[in-house]
């Protein structure tokens, strides 16, 4: 019969395996609003700005936010992608952080 400690570390590993699965890939997406001088923007109505996939092996898939311009050519929206890649910045050091300390953690846990 399984103590309770048992059953809390097999509880915790399958949270860790879990965790795991789902950082095989990461996903950013950046929104936006419209926004005038004379109404509120709707908060409810984003639009899709820029989107970036990564995964776990260094395969990765970005959309960026282009738009028309007076030329009546392409041009990237750079305000929009600036944040963007700041968002991906942050979840990619987050991710690394998590996973750097369930490897310290399995490590730990190998050790004894």
């Amino acid at each position: 019969m399984p103590t309770e400690l048992e059953n809390s570390i097999r509880a915790a590993a399958e949270k860790v395996a879990t965790y795991i699965q789902d950082a095989a890939v990461m996903e950013v997406k950046t929104f936006y609003v419209l926004t005038s001088a004379t109404a509120l923007p709707d908060m409810d109505t984003e639009r899709p700005g820029a989107y970036s996939m990564v995964k776990l092996d260094g395969d990765s898939k970005t959309v960026v936010p282009m738009r028309e311009a007076r030329d009546g050519g392409l041009e990237l929206d750079g305000t929009l992608f600036e944040i963007h890649e700041r968002n991906v910045a942050t979840a990619t050091e987050y991710r690394a952080r998590v996973l750097n300390a369930l490897i310290g953690l399995l490590q730990q846990r190998g050790g004894r």
